[in-house]
């Protein structure tokens, strides 16, 4: 009896330590990248300078570790300068949500090869479950309708904010260009002494930077002012008045983070601009030819007819395509999102370019546009 006893409490320990191994142990984060061929849609417009869209296709495992996430964008970066659409002190716009998934950065193996994300982040609160819990609560208390969100983001915030700062810093550096670098999910973030910093206590934001050739990034930081109603459930609304612009050698630059680009509130706000880059992600796999769905989380604004049309027609129609040339017909416009693999969540879209007050749509990797000499 005693030996089944010993037996038993022997499996129980082993399971126990196999079960804590499994949840305490950082995926194998492998830094070496493979490329496969890109698809590009150069445009000339004049011979001032260069703006660069890049579409990459990312997966959860180029998050496992900041060195990979680096250099698989530092693998596009090189992809662009080897065929001459990188010169110095271009402009290079990286999709919406690019530096969110760093939120699973050394988590272990489950959460990279879960199903779903609600999967992934479950491995992830098992790796610290008081700390989550204590978190997760405080977000109940002020209100949060997707608490389990803000927790995890939160938690994770210096982290991220680290990672995605040196990455996109060090590659503005290396490359002397301007990057537009795409968005995060962080809490209070805010630059000082050239350092993106945040508050793990304050409400989550989506936000882009603007990172300088010498990798300073402005200290003025796009906030997502229309989240969607996904969004909406664990981030706070910036305000549209303060959405910045940034003044370049190949002339004003204005951001605005994928749906603000549906309203005309936010053309109002940035004012007279030469360049627009909307960096953007949509949710979905293969949506773009499907019905539109609407504005998400907000009312239509007072223009917009609800008639048949597709997700990309939608795109065209009201966002940066249709908007920006009723707003400024000489500004050039420049729409990229996400591509990849993120469980159960999808990711669609085409590249969309405005030049000459005119939209078009491209089914490519990256585009690199050679801007009019600024006069």
């Amino acid at each position: 009896m005693y030996k089944r006893i010993l037996m038993g409490a022997i499996i129980l320990v082993a399971g126990l330590s196999l079960f804590y191994w499994m949840i305490t142990k950082p995926f194998a984060c492998d830094s070496q990248v493979e490329m496969a061929a890109l698809r590009f849609s150069p445009m000339s417009l004049g011979d001032g300078g260069h703006l660069v869209g890049i579409q990459p296709f990312l997966s959860p495992k180029d998050y496992a570790c900041a060195d990979r996430f680096r250099r698989k964008l530092a693998a596009y970066l090189d992809s662009v300068r080897s065929v001459g659409c990188l010169p110095e002190s271009s402009i290079v716009v990286f999709p919406e949500y690019i530096g969110t998934w760093l939120v699973l950065m050394g988590e272990p193996a489950g959460a990279f090869h879960a199903q779903t994300l609600n999967g992934a982040m479950a491995w992830a609160v098992l790796r610290q479950p008081y700390a989550f819990w204590r978190a997760y609560q405080t977000a109940k208390r002020e209100g949060w309708s997707d608490p389990a969100a803000v927790a995890a983001f939160r938690l994770k915030a210096q982290s991220m904010a680290r990672a995605f700062h040196q990455t996109f810093a060090e590659l503005a550096r290396l490359y002397r260009i301007f990057i537009v670098a795409g968005s995060i999910v962080l809490p209070g973030a805010q630059i000082v002494k050239d350092s993106l910093e945040v508050n793990p206590e304050a409400p989550l934001e989506n936000i882009a930077i603007f990172y300088k050739p010498d990798g300073r990034p402005d200290s003025r930081i796009v906030r997502k002012a229309f989240p969607i109603a996904m969004e909406l459930g664990f981030t706070r609304p910036g305000a549209v008045q303060d959405l910045p612009t940034y003044e370049t050698p190949m002339g004003r630059l204005g951001v605005l983070i994928c749906a603000d680009s549906w309203f005309p509130q936010s053309y109002k706000a940035i004012g007279e601009i030469d360049l627009l880059a909307v960096p953007s992600y949509l949710m979905k796999d293969s949506c773009w030819g499907l019905p539109w769905r609407g504005y998400s989380g907000w009312d239509s604004p007072p223009d917009v007819k609800r008639t048949s049309m597709t997700e990309g027609e939608a795109w065209l129609t009201y966002a940066m395509g249709g908007r920006l040339p009723a707003h400024d017909s000489a500004a050039i416009g420049l729409n990229i999102f996400l591509r990849g693999r993120f469980w159960d969540l999808g990711a669609d879209g085409r590249a969309i370019v405005v030049a000459g007050a005119k939209a078009k749509s491209l089914d490519v990797d990256v585009v690199c546009i050679g801007l009019p000499k600024k006069s």
